[in-house]
């Protein structure tokens, strides 16, 4: 077994009168499973599925001298979320204010990245981060779960609220990534505009999750454009839970499309492919505590740069709806190893501009630059 995935380790020790959440003792078992781990299979990592906040997830890797020492992989959850809070917003100021607390991750650890998993997309990150971006904590989840539900008047997702609880208004998000990104919508209407916006959303989400670090999970379905699966309300075992509906049943004859070319589910698998043959190709996006955050000067444009050596790679991603610019300064202040950039994504190249001229995103547009 290479991975040994534990479950929920936050709740793993209860205890009267707490939270029954994050308790010392809950450390202390993961510490000891480590240690047998180290010495029965030394080569077999263990997964903790810790949802909690960013500060608390980190001490599931291990804190004190048991650094690195509890859990080897943990989720990215906060992430996650975070993704889809930059999607519907076009606004990246709410994800940045969480990666001080990410970055904390201690080195020889590290994440898995997704955009989906078969549990819903929860909003539990911290009210300081989304107040950090000029927002109101309750009006921004209020905002963001009318956006996934379709309620928001200009949203193209075709999602549903699951958990909704009507004293407090909490509620976390269903749907497939296709579905959330506009692709079910923009079908149903026989619009091709929109299809191809959704399918460049997509792929905007995959790649910054895929390039960001660490390992890089898909949720079946997703890789050929999957909509949501209603199926599930005419089964009495599953229509309680609206999740079934990214829980979706394969469709053989959906997947045999992706040898068709010019159908979506072809420029879906074939994108994907494209972009994890990059990822495997540079060895800078390995999780070497080796990212770093560029100032991008725009709100709607999120970059970092990855490094290894005197190797580089600067990824952008525009998560706005229209065309957005950022200064070259933005990558010159990081020392770029050379005036001509490659862009691995559209095999273009672009050479490196004055402090006054700008790098130009259309709508949903991401660049992987590397120095040559």
């Amino acid at each position: 077994m290479d991975v040994l995935r534990i479950d929920a380790p936050a709740f793993i020790w209860k205890q009267l009168g707490t939270s029954s959440q994050n308790l010392p003792q809950a450390h202390t078992l993961l510490q000891l499973i480590k240690l047998c781990v180290e010495v029965a299979a030394p080569g077999m990592a263990i997964l903790g599925e810790a949802i909690v906040a960013p500060k608390e997830i980190m001490k599931y890797f291990g804190s004190g001298v048991y650094t690195g020492h509890e859990c080897d992989f943990a989720y990215n959850a906060t992430h996650m979320a975070l993704q889809w809070d930059m999607l519907a917003t076009g606004d990246t100021r709410v994800m940045l204010a969480a990666q001080p607390d990410i970055l904390l991750k201690p080195l020889g650890t590290t994440w898995i990245t997704y955009t989906r998993c078969h549990d819903d997309i929860g909003l539990g990150y911290e009210d300081a981060m989304i107040e950090q971006a000029g927002y109101d904590p309750l009006l921004h989840r209020s905002f963001m779960k009318n956006y996934y539900s379709g309620v928001f008047e200009s949203s193209t997702a075709m999602g549903a609220l699951f958990g909704f609880n009507p004293k407090t208004g909490d509620a976390r998000i269903s749907g497939t990534l296709a579905s959330l990104c506009g692709l079910e919508k923009a079908i149903n209407d026989n619009n091709p505009s929109a299809i191809e916006t959704a399918i460049n959303k997509i792929l905007l989400m995959q790649a910054h999750g895929f390039l960001l670090g660490g390992v890089p999970m898909l949720f079946y379905g997703d890789e050929v454009g999957y909509t949501n699966d209603y199926s599930y309300q005419n089964d009495s075992g599953k229509s309680y839970d609206n999740r079934w509906m990214h829980r979706p049943i394969i469709d053989w004859e959906k997947n045999n499309k992706i040898d068709v070319p010019g159908t979506i589910e072809n420029r879906i698998f074939s994108a994907t492919q494209k972009l994890l043959a990059i990822r495997a190709s540079n060895a800078m996006v390995a999780d070497m505590k080796n990212l770093t955050w560029l100032n991008t000067r725009n709100i709607h444009v999120a970059g970092y740069e990855r490094s290894l050596n005197s190797l580089q790679l600067f990824c952008l991603f525009n998560f706005s709806n229209k065309l957005a610019t950022i200064p070259w300064q933005a990558i010159k202040e990081r020392r770029v190893k050379s005036l001509r950039l490659h862009n691995l994504w559209t095999d273009k190249k672009l050479l490196v501009g004055s402090d006054q001229e700008v790098i130009t995103l259309a709508a949903y547009e991401f660049m992987i630059l590397e120095p040559r």
